[in-house]
């Protein structure tokens, strides 16, 4: 039997917003897919939907390495699998 990963943004910390991103009042979506290891850490991670911005993209993607998610399991080990998480950059 196969689960998949548990991905849930809540278990992430928020990264920083990029100093230059917050003066040029940049803001925008990020779409990310990742490759999540048995352990629950990120190994590797892509931009598949830009938010516009380089810097906003890179520190999405540099956050992921604040997340710990529950790998995706095949009769019960679990194993390496991809996901993807939307991230939002706003100003408040």
């Amino acid at each position: 039997m196969r689960a998949g990963a548990v991905v849930d943004a809540r278990d992430c910390e928020k990264p920083a917003y990029p100093s230059a991103a917050l003066r040029a009042n940049e803001t925008g979506i990020v779409l990310l897919s990742f490759l999540i290891d048995v352990d629950g850490k990120v190994l590797q991670g892509k931009v598949e939907r830009s938010s516009g911005y380089r810097r906003l993209d890179d520190a999405a993607l540099s956050g992921l390495s604040l997340c710990r998610f529950k790998p995706a399991t095949v009769d019960g080990k679990p194993e390496r699998t991809w996901s993807r998480i939307e991230y939002q950059w706003k100003l408040e």
